[in-house]
């Protein structure tokens, strides 16, 4: 299928709170000839539902109302238009209040533009044919050709003064082979040693929200960090100012060093 062959084009409505997250599939759908409208909450789409997109992507867990309860007020409005949820976890409890909401599936957070772009292709077909049942325009097929995903932008480096900047002094705590400091909104605003795939900062910001949510469940207190041990390799992932501090680290034992450091940062 091609989108970009298809006019006027597909509108996505992204229902989501994370302004990441919605960024992220804004450069996954856009360069493929989406056209793409963004929301951050359930009340907000709600709003802005006309004129009627032909696909809603929304996050199932968003303050106020949920994407399950978006969608069942869709259906019961009887608007129609194709929704795909979203959520970081996929159960059968999922699928099965999905299914009875209206929606038409489930995606799994975080997703590759591999991942994603075919999941939604059934949905961009049957977004067509409500179109037509609409009458707002004859029903366009959709081409078979298969459109390889855009190759994402390679991620911008910060200039030195601001990788000294926001993260002096990380560089030298024994241990630390690299670091990236997003913002609350998913972009790279520091860094220093490997890169990142781009696309890492929808991951950071889901892992860090989910801990810190399983650690309030917990009463646990607030989240301080979160290991992710691979290869040899430690990932140290943790709240830093309004976004996500991202540390690769030689192991698990260097964590409290990083930790002194950002509490001499905020303090």
């Amino acid at each position: 299928m091609n989108p970009a062959e298809i006019t006027p084009p597909i509108t996505v409505l992204v229902v989501d709170d994370s302004v990441s997250v919605r960024k992220a599939l804004e450069r996954i759908l856009a360069p493929q000839g989406y056209q793409v409208r963004m929301a951050d909450s359930a009340e907000n789409a709600l709003e802005t539902l006309e004129p009627l997109p032909d696909l809603v992507l929304a996050d199932i867990l968003m303050p106020g109302m949920s994407g399950l309860e978006l969608t069942r007020i869709m259906t019961d409005r009887g608007v129609n238009v194709p929704v795909m949820l979203m959520s970081g976890i996929v159960d059968e409890v999922t699928q099965r209040d999905a299914q009875a909401a209206g929606a038409r599936g489930v995606l799994r957070k975080p997703f590759t533009p591999a991942e994603l772009l075919p999941a939604i292709e059934p949905q961009v077909q049957a977004a067509l044919d409500a179109r037509a049942q609409r009458g707002d325009t004859p029903a366009p097929q959709a081409a078979t050709t298969p459109v390889t995903p855009a190759a994402p932008a390679a991620p911008a480096v910060p200039p030195a003064s601001s990788r000294d900047g926001l993260l002096a002094g990380l560089s030298g705590v024994s241990g630390v082979e690299g670091a990236v400091l997003y913002s609350a909104d998913g972009d790279r605003v520091a860094q220093f040693g490997p890169d990142l795939p781009e696309s890492f900062a929808m991951y950071a910001r889901f892992l860090v929200t989910a801990a810190a949510t399983a650690s309030h469940h917990l009463n646990r207190g607030d989240l301080s960090s979160l290991l992710l041990s691979y290869a040899g390799q430690t990932l140290l992932l943790s709240p830093h100012r309004d976004g996500q501090l991202v540390a690769l680290l030689r192991g698990s034992d260097v964590a409290p060093a990083v930790g002194r450091w950002q509490a001499s940062q905020l303090n």
